[in-house]
């Protein structure tokens, strides 16, 4: 849920979760006060790089290495984006939208290489894998999408990990 009591209600982001939320440009740059900046508002299949790449893209609108452009295109890049969204009709779909926005930012941004595409399809596996087994996903592995280098299958069982420790999390499967 979203909740900003400190913020005064003219600047306060109101919507249910969603994968692009009206008012946002480019899902973080607030259109009634392009001075202000939501990071992370988004449901999230990608979750690390995408708010990796919203803060890497607001730095560069702080530091004025991208220009806001004007309203009428703000307005217009929104509702693009939202009606996109609306027509979603699957997973799939929303992995693909989520992916497409994230590598939006990127070309905006110096953010250093990393392969969307992989990224899209672990998702997509990642999908199919919570159809199959509901209760065994998690315990699935997946290649980097910056060095290909496959991680190793944790030691444990996602249900049955209750110790996070360092020590315990670095331990390898035997």
């Amino acid at each position: 849920l979203h909740h900003f009591p400190f913020l005064d209600d003219s600047l306060k982001l109101k919507t249910h979760n969603r994968l692009y939320p009206p008012k946002l440009y480019k899902g973080v740059c607030w259109q009634d006060n392009l001075n202000l900046f939501y990071l992370g508002m988004q449901d999230q299949f990608h979750t690390f790089n995408m708010f990796d790449a919203q803060a890497w893209y607001v730095r560069d609108l702080i530091m004025k290495k991208i220009k806001i452009p004007s309203i009428e295109v703000i307005k217009k890049d929104i509702i693009d984006w939202v009606n996109r969204e609306e027509k979603l009709e699957d997973p799939l779909q929303m992995i693909d939208f989520q992916t497409d926005y994230t590598v939006d930012l990127c070309n905006e941004i110096d953010y250093p290489k990393i392969d969307f595409e992989i990224i899209r399809k672990h998702f997509y596996q990642w999908e199919h894998d919570k159809i199959e087994d509901i209760i065994n996903y998690r315990n699935k592995s997946f290649s980097s999408a910056v060095t290909g280098s496959v991680a190793p299958i944790h030691h444990t069982n996602w249900l049955e990990a209750m110790d996070d420790s360092m020590d315990t999390f670095m331990k390898t499967k035997l």
